[in-house]
């Protein structure tokens, strides 16, 4: 289980350079400057959503959505970064937060209410959130691992298996 206090002990895998992985674990030192870079991550995306969706103009590279949920508690959208893998039209997202033991407040957030909406560059869509069954966590983890490598060693790093969400398009927003 990955916490504040073991954090400074998690071993350097062996796919980021000695800068990347100061840089990984300085930005993740605390699960505010988490919540801080996805703030400003949000306000990038928004300002140049363009190639975001293919990893072109976005952090490290990465395919990144924005995903928009409805907050459990408060009831406002809630817009959040995410990596994410194609799956046919589907989306997957992983709410892997970084390793740590609690889940992201948006997997909360689509566990009370499925509906959600995505932007992919500067189109917008408004979708319907499920959890993958086993049997396509199994199919689909290799194939994750593999467009984002920190999914794989994050969820090493904690007992709390992470929630795989297939976001499925309902229709234009």
């Amino acid at each position: 289980m990955v916490t504040k206090t073991n954090r400074e002990n998690m071993q350097k895998p062996d796919w980021m350079n000695d800068e990347e992985w100061a840089w990984f674990k300085e930005r993740t030192a605390s699960l505010e400057l988490i919540r801080s870079d996805a703030h400003a991550d949000v306000e990038a995306y928004l300002a140049d959503p363009a190639g975001r969706s293919t990893g072109q103009n976005a952090q490290g590279g990465f395919p990144t959505l924005l995903l928009t949920t409805i907050g459990r508690k408060t009831g406002k959208q809630r817009t959040t970064p995410a990596v994410f893998m194609r799956d046919g039209e589907d989306m997957i997202v992983v709410g892997s937060l970084a390793g740590y033991d609690q889940h992201p407040s948006w997997i909360m957030n689509l566990q009370a209410n499925p509906n959600c909406w995505v932007q992919l560059d500067f189109d917008k869509y408004a979708a319907v959130a499920r959890d993958v069954t086993t049997e396509e966590r199994e199919a689909l983890w290799p194939r994750l691992v593999k467009v984002f490598p920190a999914w794989g060693y994050f969820q090493m790093q904690t007992e709390r298996p992470f929630a795989v969400k297939r976001l499925t398009v309902s229709a234009p927003a």
